[in-house]
């Protein structure tokens, strides 16, 4: 994966890993915790799955160089199909998250279109 400058921004933006992780930790929060899509983390370790999904962002903005997990398709195999409606909500999360924690709606758009690039391998 090759990093992206504008994801890079946006690290730099929110003051770096710490409210990074906050922000990640939030959202993780909020998907568990929604009616629609939250059946998905029933029975997941939350702190897990975010630190992976840090990781992974890390790497997208070109903090880090390596990540350590599995690639999207991968991760989400063992789980319930993920329809377009589940994917569509988790963005609705993301953006009322990145919103809540301060980030402009510049930011916010650039990390939506960033997801959305990984629709096609995630829903089923």
């Amino acid at each position: 994966m090759s990093s992206r400058p504008q994801l890079k921004q946006i690290y730099l933006n929110i003051g770096g890993e710490g409210p990074l992780r906050t922000v990640i930790r939030d959202f993780y929060r909020r998907m568990s915790n929604d009616i629609l899509i939250g059946f998905f983390f029933t029975g997941k370790d939350l702190d897990s799955i975010a630190e992976k999904q840090m990781e992974f962002l890390m790497v997208a903005m070109g903090i880090r160089s390596k990540f350590t997990g599995k690639n999207p398709s991968q991760a989400h195999l063992t789980l319930p199909p993920i329809l377009s409606g589940h994917f569509d909500r988790r963005l609705v999360l993301l953006r009322e998250t990145l919103a809540q924690n301060g980030l402009s709606e510049t930011d916010i758009q650039v990390w939506i279109d960033f997801e959305e690039a990984f629709r096609a391998v995630v829903v089923s």
